[in-house]
């Protein structure tokens, strides 16, 4: 089969004549279909191989639609021939074939396609990280990426009163307003603007990742107000923060991250019941704005190179924003 791999810093390879892999007890061998770019992890894996430990350790092409081709011993949640997408892959999807774990292995609607399908990798990602929004809250999501967006459709979803949602681009932000955001706030990236955004709010979802963006989110919420960690500190992996001001406000935080397979198993439970039952209201088509075959992977990497926050963020970057008119990227093999 065909496999991209990452072998080293901006240095990614297709080779033509990989191994299928067989998939052992409580695996899943998904054919590949679609595999759409992670905006944070893969472009953080592409730049900085080699130079951060993470970034060569973690799944390069997570993102993955398909159907399911072939089933180890004691599977029972899919079945050869059924349309799936896949939360995070035990192999890459950047290929013909990918590995999974049948815990990380959704049911995918019939009336999605793949390259949207391939989406529904953040709902999971989503639903897990917004699981302290109660009804009637005031929430503000800083950074309208995929990941932003999709946690902006759930925390409407989870009856939010108030959502407000913050980019640099005005593109992406008629997106959130498209997909439920109550207001929307153009900002430059820098900490006046990010803290004139309001204040009080109940919940600051912080989906950038980025020292300044997570600073700004403990200014902006209420005393007692939750903080979530759901962009990815891929690039300043070390950030300081002000503990007087977290003591100061009593303030509650958690990650994106699902660290057990019981609350794996949970978020993606939830996930495939919106992705049945409010398929309309996840707006998958507007996430997803271009597609390449696999052989173009390096066109797709250039595109979505051209970002700021692929830059630390003290140093200069050659990008004032995310790339221009670009949310998800679709790798069909």
């Amino acid at each position: 089969m065909r496999r991209y791999e990452l072998v080293g810093r901006r240095d990614i390879r297709l080779v033509t004549d990989a191994a299928v892999p067989e998939p052992g007890p409580l695996e899943v061998l998904v054919r590949v279909r679609a595999c759409t770019v992670c905006n944070r992890s893969d472009l953080a894996y592409f730049h900085y191989h080699g130079l951060r430990d993470h970034c060569s350790q973690g799944c390069f092409g997570h993102e993955i639609a398909g159907v399911v081709e072939a089933t180890g011993a004691g599977v029972r949640r899919v079945v050869p021939g059924q349309r799936v997408f896949v939360r995070t892959p035990l192999t890459t999807g950047y290929a013909d074939f990918a590995l999974a774990r049948e815990i990380s292995v959704g049911a995918l609607p019939d009336a999605v396609p793949f390259e949207q399908g391939a989406l529904l990798q953040l709902l999971p990602l989503a639903v897990h990280a917004t699981r302290g929004i109660r009804l009637g809250d005031r929430v503000v999501i800083v950074g309208q990426g995929p990941v932003g967006q999709m946690a902006l459709r759930v925390a409407v979803a989870r009856g939010a009163a108030e959502t407000v949602a913050v980019d640099l681009d005005d593109w992406r932000l008629a997106h959130s307003t498209a997909a439920g955001a109550d207001a929307v706030r153009r900002v430059d990236g820098g900490r006046e603007q990010l803290l004139a955004v309001g204040a009080d709010f109940d919940v600051a979802v912080d989906a950038v990742g980025t020292p300044t963006t997570l600073n700004a989110c403990v200014e902006l919420v209420r005393q007692n107000g939750l903080v979530v960690l759901l962009g990815t500190h891929h690039i300043d992996t070390h950030v300081s923060v002000d503990l007087v001001t977290w003591e100061r406000k009593g303030l509650r935080v958690h990650s994106s991250a699902e660290p057990l397979d019981t609350g794996r198993a949970e978020a993606l439970a939830v996930a495939e019941r919106l992705a049945h039952r409010r398929t309309d209201a996840l707006r998958l088509a507007d996430l997803h704005t271009h597609t390449y075959p696999l052989d173009e992977l390096p066109k797709a990497m250039e595109q979505l190179s051209a970002s700021r926050v692929l830059h630390p963020d003290a140093e200069h970057a050659p990008y004032d924003g995310p790339p221009r008119e670009t949310l998800k990227v679709a790798i069909v093999p």
